[in-house]
């Protein structure tokens, strides 16, 4: 297929995926790899202009070496410098001439300016290469070992290479085999000051969208992400400070998109359910509680129930009683005690479950609880959880005995 690409940028973009090159043929072929492929990314290699005529494969073909016209190659220590060949490294095989733009010399590869500047016209500027440097880090020198096919591709097949035969981030990782640590994430790509990743540029956001990592930020990863959250491996923090978790997972201050338009009239199955977990953002006893009790769902306040009624009552007869009875909610409080809290307060469970005088001072615990495993736990993590129901010293830790 015959190409003479010499329409806008903007097309080439849309077309191409992000890999922007002008190229004309000389009866050969233009090949370039697969933008849609996702492991590449045009955030990480940005755009090109590359107004060439250029075949690697002939090239090749012809057992030129890679280092004949790349000679920085073996040398660079840096991922911006520029190793496209310049008018000097052709000329060690092309007989260019300046001042006669159209030579042609028998036996020679191809002098003329045309042959290689999509577009020469004689007395007008050539069309110059725009290179924008990646944000990487990258050393050519230290991988000289490897022969550049392993990085590149084989580029016997390609006319004029572009962005797309660089390597992706799944062909680094067959040899750096760790690299996909988040302790090795800044070894290749460009940090801020703290050590998060930078990942905001002028020609885009970088955003992991291939799940060769279980990372992919794919639709929906805002609100979806708990399972690669928790994974072994997880890299969150190399790009993301907490205070961007805790600014959700706090609920001090709701992130809009979460839930969907008038959730509020379909949250309550959602709720019982217990998927998503509400209080992963939401504290029951301010949140869910305040509004409840402002619909008159609540224990304090206005209210359409009445306890004292038995056709009033939301609970059923026998819920709770202060001596012996059914007290079924018990049984529904283990099941599910984030019912409960959505409408009660800890003040409505101390009533009975406490050592405060006047109370019923119903155990809560079950058999065995003091100096089990569970019992040693609490202790260690919150005492002063126990504060609220034990009141006196004596009572407190799960090794006090009379």
């Amino acid at each position: 297929m015959k190409l003479r690409l010499l329409i806008p940028i903007a097309f080439i973009v849309a077309a191409l995926g992000g890999a922007v090159v002008f190229a004309e043929d000389e009866g050969a072929d233009w090949a370039i790899g697969n933008p849609k492929d996702p492991d590449w990314s045009p955030i990480v290699y940005p755009l090109q202009r590359l107004p060439l005529i250029f075949s690697h494969a002939k090239h090749l073909g012809r057992g030129t070496a890679c280092a004949a016209c790349h000679p920085g190659g073996t040398t660079s220590q840096s991922a911006v410098d520029n190793l496209i060949p310049g008018e000097a490294a052709c000329r060690a095989c092309h007989p260019i001439d300046r001042a006669e733009p159209d030579r042609v010399v028998a036996g020679s590869p191809p002098a003329r300016c045309a042959a290689c500047h999509v577009g020469f016209v004689a007395g007008q500027p050539v069309e110059r290469v725009y290179l924008t440097p990646p944000p990487l880090k990258f050393a050519h020198a230290q991988h000289v070992k490897s022969t550049c096919q392993s990085c590149h591709g084989d580029m016997t097949k390609v006319e004029l290479a572009t962005a797309l035969q660089l390597p992706t981030m799944s062909s680094c990782l067959h040899c750096h085999a760790d690299g996909a640590a988040q302790e090795h994430c800044a070894d290749c790509h460009l940090a801020k000051l703290g050590g998060l990743i930078q990942t905001t540029f002028e020609h885009g956001e970088l955003v992991p969208k291939q799940d060769g990592l279980g990372d992919a930020h794919g639709q929906g990863f805002a609100t979806h992400h708990k399972q690669e959250a928790r994974q072994a491996g997880a890299t969150c923090n190399a790009c993301h400070d907490q205070s961007e978790c805790v600014g959700c997972h706090q609920g001090v201050t709701k992130p809009m998109e979460f839930h969907p338009g008038n959730y509020l009239l379909s949250h309550a199955m959602d709720a019982r359910r217990g998927k998503p977990d509400c209080s992963a953002c939401h504290r029951y006893e301010s949140f869910c509680v305040s509004c409840h009790e402002r619909e008159g769902l609540g224990t304090r306040g206005e209210t359409a129930f009445d306890p004292n009624n038995p056709n009033l009552r939301f609970h059923p007869t026998g819920w709770s009683s202060p001596g012996p009875g059914p007290n079924l909610h018990a049984k529904e409080a283990k099941k599910n005690l984030t019912s409960c809290t959505s409408c009660h307060r800890e003040e409505d469970c101390i009533t009975c479950h406490s050592a405060q005088p006047g109370g019923v001072k119903a155990n809560p615990h079950p058999a065995g609880w003091r100096g089990s495993a569970r019992c040693r736990a609490q202790d260690r993590g919150n005492r002063r959880m126990c504060l609220r129901c034990h009141i006196a010293q004596n009572e407190l830790g799960c090794d006090w005995s009379k």
